[in-house]
């Protein structure tokens, strides 16, 4: 590592791989710092306990997992840890919100979907975004057709959602070179693809940047950035993780003219506001700072129980969706398959299990136990025989839903300087209430009985799409950011990851999260905005490596 970079990116997921990747490109010197490790496709955990022991993110315990899951009140978050960020986790959804949700007085006026496009496009082709093609001798996913069918029963529009999967023969990723078999449709999407089907950070955007001379560090926790001493650029703090020990190296640091934070919405907040409220070296972020969180309406954990036979496992996670717009709110919903430790800790739920009044962690549910289900593993124990002979979720169908929550969360440091979140649900509550009421209409399109979210019951939400925090605005007063994504008061500061979000989106946020990341990238290169047919728009091809034979299928 040296000690000077033009670019230092805080972060590898959407916002980070993306800006690293066309700086890299635009001749400069990156240097990219994860906290989380560089995953293999052989490494990802499968049974309950490989997961109990490899998937979640606890670097205290000595877990340095893909998957960190937040509980705070009423509110569980669940984001990525790992190289390639949120994109070793998430459900590959790569889809546009409605034009609609830019007319929010929130977003700045020279930001709307029309003014994306392009960067939307280009995003799109580098994740091979499309609707979901079964791969050969297989067709949809049972779980699609049925939604499918329901959403024509109650006269909505359904489609395939586009998806970053890979699904054609096998192959060698064109923006990268690196092997990929088609979707083997384990449905293991959330804990890592076996395959490399799924068109992760790390064989796209993160790799073409290294090609270019990024540097990718990872197992690197920034704590600190600070003004440089003399001149321009800063100071970036940063401790080695060591997996084997569970420990800190001693702290290191670095400069560079241009840091870019892109830490994902609670590690970017967290950090921040350390820098201003503990450590005092960015005081003059805005008041701004930490306002505005949103769960992007996610309801999760809600379904249709039938006597159908839907098998919701197998397949992408996602692959169809559904708008359940109304006058009041922007509603989107989608299929859902989850892998199968989850489906596990669902069928308990489904057994009869009464579900807690707090439940303590996804870690928990799968490490609590033989089966890792609170509250439920002894229900489990006795009825074994009828779950390993395909059990209740063989008919369960569970969904996505997205609406358009008040985003009116706050974030502020605990008394031990860990981050903490204020949200109450009740500004959202007849949002979500009206979004539930789609989930019925879909339920009894199934025939099936409607399942609430647990959590909801108990007046609590997850979220797999955290957003806000780092508001983007015009005003200082309202944002932390400006509309080139970088920081008020701090020239060469900028932050590019799902915090800059100031709404809801009611869709699945990494297109939009691309699309502003290659807006902001753009911006700092050409200092103007990209527009169609431009002669100055980025590759999404290597050029250098030569051609290579197309694989067969394993």
């Amino acid at each position: 590592m040296n000690a000077r970079y033009d670019v230092v990116v805080i972060g590898s997921g959407f916002g980070g791989s993306i800006t690293a990747c066309r700086l890299a490109q635009a001749g400069r010197s990156v240097c990219v710092l994860e906290r989380g490790r560089r995953w293999s496709n052989v490494d990802f955990p499968r049974s309950p306990s490989q997961i109990a022991d490899n998937a979640f993110w606890d670097p205290r315990g000595g877990h340095f997992g893909l998957l960190d899951y937040r509980v705070f009140p009423h509110m569980h978050v669940i984001q990525g840890s790992g190289v390639g960020g949120g994109s070793l986790h998430y459900f590959n959804v790569h889809l546009r919100p409605p034009a609609a949700i830019f007319h929010d007085i929130r977003w700045p006026a020279t930001i709307d979907l029309a003014s994306l496009d392009p960067y939307y496009t280009l995003a799109r082709d580098m994740l091979d975004a499309a609707p979901l093609l079964p791969p050969r001798g297989r067709a949809l996913p049972t779980r699609t057709t049925a939604f499918l069918g329901a959403c024509e029963q109650v006269e909505r529009d359904g489609e395939l959602v586009p998806i970053a999967v890979y699904s054609g023969p096998g192959r060698r990723n064109p923006h990268s070179g690196a092997r990929q078999q088609p979707c083997d449709y384990s449905g293991n999407c959330m804990i890592g693809c076996a395959t490399h089907a799924k068109n992760t950070l790390d064989l796209n955007y993160l790799a073409l940047a290294e090609l270019h001379g990024a540097e990718v560090y990872p197992l690197h926790q920034v704590h600190r950035i600070a003004p440089a001493a003399h001149g321009s650029g800063y100071r970036v703090g940063y401790e080695r993780l060591d997996p084997a020990t569970a420990t800190t190296a001693p702290f290191g640091q670095l400069s560079a003219d241009t840091v870019i934070v892109a830490a994902g919405t609670l590690g970017t907040a967290e950090l921040l506001l350390r820098c201003r409220d503990r450590l005092g070296t960015l005081p003059d972020l805005s008041p701004a700072l930490g306002h505005g969180f949103s769960g992007n309406g996610d309801l999760l954990l809600a379904g249709t129980l039938t006597d159908a036979d839907i098998d919701a496992g197998p397949g992408p996670s996602i692959t169809a969706g559904a708008d359940f717009a109304t006058d009041a709110q922007q509603m989107y919903v989608e299929d859902l398959g989850l892998p199968d430790p989850l489906f596990w800790f669902i069928e308990g739920m489904l057994a009869g299990a009464v579900a807690p009044r707090s439940i303590g962690g996804l870690a928990g549910l799968l490490v609590d136990g033989e089966l890792g289900i609170p509250g439920a593993s002894r229900r489990l124990a006795r009825e074994r025989r009828h779950l390993l002979g395909g059990g209740r979720t063989r008919g369960f169908l569970p969904y996505l839903g997205m609406c358009e929550d008040a985003a009116d969360g706050e974030f502020g440091l605990d008394g031990g300087g860990a981050l903490d979140l204020r949200w109450n649900p009740s500004a959202s509550r007849a949002n979500f209430l009206e979004l539930e009421e789609a989930l019925r209409e879909l339920s009894r399109a199934l025939d099936g009985e409607y399942m609430p979210s647990p959590l909801w019951v108990a007046g609590d939400l997850l979220t797999a799409h955290p957003l806000g925090g780092c508001r983007i605005s015009a005003d200082p007063q309202e944002g932390v950011v400006d509309e080139r994504c970088e920081v008020h008061g701090y020239p060469g500061l900028f932050v590019v990851d799902g915090s800059i979000i100031p709404t809801a989106l009611s869709r699945n946020p990494t297109a939009t999260i691309s699309a502003i990341a290659e807006r902001a990238a753009f911006l700092m290169i050409h200092g103007r905005e990209l527009v169609p047919g431009d002669a100055d728009t980025p590759s999404n091809r290597p050029g250098h490596i030569p051609e290579r034979e197309r694989l067969t299928p394993a």
